[in-house]
């Protein structure tokens, strides 16, 4: 018997003093003051020696008062127990609603693939002016006729001779002594000319080769200026930013530490009042008691701050900025 409560007095002062030191050795203990306590199930080398209980790992809770636990998603636990966890004398609890908290986001959704289409860009036409040949160049062998030139000529049509003329005068010796009165004189007669028109051969006909020139014609055609081609244009993608409202965390119901009965003064009331409504809710007039009206716009702004709903608590006097005397 002895040495079995010996055994416990040591494994308790060992199990102290390591969490006096930092608790190394019990990390994955939910002695250890953490959050999330996402290892709650497991116990420290002191918890294996004295058995687990409902509430914790045996001795090694030392944790006089734990931060709520949070999931990995970020809320409190959906659970509760019967009774308030760590609640000391002269607090008071009160069961409170807790409505599910939402938020909105924004996605960005695609609503059309990129694509890529080609497009045929025509070829392009203009209009120009050109010469053409319609007729090619030739020779062609042409008679050149014969030139003539005309040149007067002289030609005697009687020639000189000398002969006796008969004449009445006598100027010349009567040789014969005629018994007639004429006389004969020996005379010698020029030759006689006469002056024509001749046509004489100048040049001489002939044959000659002729070039024909080609023949052109000027005409207006239409021509390509560029060619038709293809290019391909591209489409992004488009995009719609869609608002989608997603549970943050779902409505429960949960213990919440609120202002006992007497110590709810009329002061602390009045700065209730008066923090609602300056965060933009109607309360009611500054009497020192909560009424209907009062309850309506606290209501409203624990909902929206994600706050336990029904009951005055002290998480809601913090998020007012109220301090109690």
């Amino acid at each position: 018997m002895l040495i079995r409560r010996l055994k416990a007095v040591g494994a308790m002062a060992l199990c102290a003093a390591i969490l006096l030191y930092g608790g190394i050795a019990f990390a994955d203990s939910p002695c250890a003051d953490k959050a999330p306590c996402a290892k709650a199930t497991k116990c420290g080398l002191c918890d294996r020696l004295f058995h687990k209980t409902s509430s914790g790992c045996g001795l090694c809770n030392l944790c006089a008062k734990r931060t709520e636990c949070k999931t990995a998603t970020g809320c409190p636990p959906s659970g509760m127990t019967d009774l308030p966890p760590n609640a000391e004398p002269g607090e008071c609890y009160a069961k409170v609603y807790v409505a599910a908290q939402f938020k909105t986001l924004t996605e960005r959704h695609m609503v059309q693939e990129a694509s890529e289409r080609i497009e045929i860009v025509p070829a392009q036409f203009k209009w120009v002016e050109e010469r053409i040949m319609v007729k090619e160049a030739s020779t062609q062998l042409e008679v050149v006729p014969a030139e003539y030139k005309w040149t007067e000529k002289t030609i005697q049509v009687a020639p000189a001779h000398t002969g006796w003329v008969l004449q009445n005068a006598a100027d010349c010796a009567n040789p014969e002594k005629l018994a007639r009165g004429d006389v004969f004189c020996l005379r010698t007669t020029p030759p006689a000319y006469r002056t024509i028109r001749t046509q004489c051969l100048a040049k001489a006909a002939c044959v000659r080769s002729v070039t024909i020139p080609a023949e052109y014609q000027a005409i207006r055609r239409e021509v390509v200026a560029s060619a038709a081609t293809t290019r391909r244009i591209c489409t992004p993608a488009e995009y719609e930013d869609i608002q989608k409202t997603v549970l943050v965390c779902p409505e429960r119901i949960k213990w919440e530490h609120v202002i006992c009965e007497e110590k709810m003064t009329s002061e602390t009331v009045n700065k209730v009042k008066s923090a609602l409504q300056t965060s933009g809710y109607k309360p009611g007039p500054l009497n020192g008691k909560l009424t209907p009206e009062d309850w309506t716009a606290l209501t409203a702004f624990q909902q929206k701050n994600g706050l336990g709903v029904g009951k005055l608590s002290y998480e809601t006097l913090k998020q007012l900025q109220v301090s109690m005397q």
